[in-house]
């Protein structure tokens, strides 16, 4: 018998692969000065800060990142793909919301150092010059989240409770009560 070219005539060892290193803290500086970039997926419960109403998803949450450098602060390309599945806050029941959301962010460690970027760029504070790829993909997808999710307009949205067809009129014997009421 023959081993494989690395393998022992053992059966490998399957695991979990090490985790992506998204929430290790990193030095951003030298990411830009590296001209870093990254593709991954990361689990939405892995992504810091997302609110409760926004924490089930179809799959992970997809995030490419490219750093880089401009007028010598630290600034990264950030994009986001995800499928949430939040309830509607109008009928009260599940909806799917695809997110696509992609920001110029520059990364500054004081909020002096924020009041100098361009209006039109993001900014994300990283003390010392410090942050984690989850907390920086954290972001983007919290800047791209409806205030309120509900269906989009021609999407089917049912008041809660109510069937198709059956139309409700609450007030429709109000003036026989008060008639009533008289006598």
């Amino acid at each position: 018998m023959v081993a494989g070219f690395d393998l022992p005539l053992m059966p490998t060892y399957h695991t979990r692969p090490m985790p992506n290193g998204w929430s290790k803290p990193r030095d951003l500086a030298k990411l830009a000065d590296t001209g870093a970039r990254f593709e991954f997926e990361i689990p939405l419960g892995d992504l810091p800060g997302i609110p409760a109403e926004f924490s089930l998803a179809d799959g992970p949450v997809r995030v490419w990142m490219q750093f880089g450098r401009e007028r010598g602060v630290c600034v990264a390309d950030v994009k986001v793909q995800a499928v949430l599945n939040p309830q509607c806050q109008r009928c009260m029941r599940p909806m799917r919301l695809e997110i696509e959301s992609a920001s110029h962010v520059a990364v500054v460690d004081s909020e002096a150092q924020a009041a100098n970027v361009a209006e039109e760029t993001e900014t994300f504070l990283a003390a010392d010059g410090h942050g984690t790829l989850a907390a920086l993909a954290a972001e983007e997808l919290l800047l791209s989240l409806p205030l309120v999710p509900r269906h989009a307009a021609g999407e089917r949205c049912l008041e809660a409770g109510a069937e198709v067809g059956e139309t409700q009129r609450p007030f429709a014997d109000l003036r026989a009560l008060l008639e009533k009421g008289r006598n």
